[in-house]
């Protein structure tokens, strides 16, 4: 698998240590940068995961949803059969 460069560390440092910035310094800043990244975005594993998750809750809202159309549809027929009860006696 291809790895996708996140971050320039090599031109970090160039505009760093140009603007005046030690390069010790900038190499320290560059790699906890890196890290930083590395660490708080989102890869492909991470995005699957999410997928995975929602579309389990997703069906357990599904789920939900079924019963409660059973349910009102039963309601329904209930109120209805109360009607004609009402209505021919």
């Amino acid at each position: 698998m291809q790895k996708i460069e996140l971050f320039n560390t090599h031109s970090f440092i160039k505009e760093l240590t140009s603007a005046g910035m030690d390069e010790k310094q900038a190499e320290v800043l560059a790699d906890h940068q890196l890290a930083l990244l590395e660490t708080q975005i989102a890869n492909k594993a991470d995005m699957v995961d999410v997928k995975e998750h929602v579309s389990s809750e997703l069906s357990l809202i599904k789920e939900d949803l079924d019963w409660l159309n059973w349910a009102l549809l039963f309601s329904s027929f209930v109120t209805w059969l109360a009607s004609l009860k009402f209505v021919f006696n």
